[in-house]
């Protein structure tokens, strides 16, 4: 059996103890990304906080006025035309979540601003690409409520405007525009997009 020598042993004593500090920094960078993820999403839905996406909009804000690249700003609002009048069923955001989700772009952001209400930020975005990107998601989509068997149907109807020099507001524009589309009637069709939820 060898024996190591003093140096050796302080050596490799100096060794372990770099590892534990460098284990314990990456662990603890680990729990700050999870908490700071939990503080900036919804727990129900997984969608950004309102306090989240009000922060992106500024960023986007930001950048646009000092690059005059434009971005656009969606607010959609959900409806039950079955229960008109009467609160959306519980699990009715965590679906319209997934359905924004499933037909957005991997680049937009989706916030929860209340139970009925979502705001999605869409960077870089000119305001036809927009109406093309918003259009898949304007309209009726079925979802399969956790307390029916029967599937239930949901409006979607959204308001959107692009950030311009000329119109600094997209907030403002985006929330007329969904004031006028809440105004207007909706139309359930066939091709309309749906996503269940199990």
């Amino acid at each position: 059996m060898t024996m190591w020598t003093p140096e050796i042993r302080v050596e490799l004593l100096a060794v372990a103890i770099v590892l534990l500090l460098v284990s314990v920094f990456v662990l603890r960078r680990l729990v700050l990304r999870r908490m700071a993820d939990r503080a900036m999403r919804d727990a129900q839905t997984g969608a950004y906080t309102v306090a989240f996406i009000q922060e992106v909009y500024e960023a986007e804000l930001r950048r646009a006025e000092r690059t005059g690249v434009p971005f656009s700003l969606a607010l959609a609002t959900l409806r039950d035309e079955d229960r008109a009048g009467k609160p959306l069923p519980a699990d009715a955001p965590v679906a319209a979540a997934h359905w924004l989700r499933e037909n957005l772009r991997s680049s937009d952001y989706i916030g929860r601003l209340d139970e009925r209400r979502f705001a999605l930020v869409l960077p870089e975005t000119w305001e036809e690409d927009a109406r093309i990107v918003v259009a898949r998601i304007d309209g009726s989509f079925r979802y399969q409520p956790e307390s029916s068997a029967k599937e239930r149907w949901l409006t979607c109807s959204v308001g959107v405007a692009t950030w311009t020099p000329e119109n600094p507001d997209a907030w403002a524009g985006a929330t007329k525009k969904l004031e006028d589309a809440l105004r207007a009637p909706k139309q359930q069709s066939s091709s309309s997009l749906s996503a269940n939820q199990t």
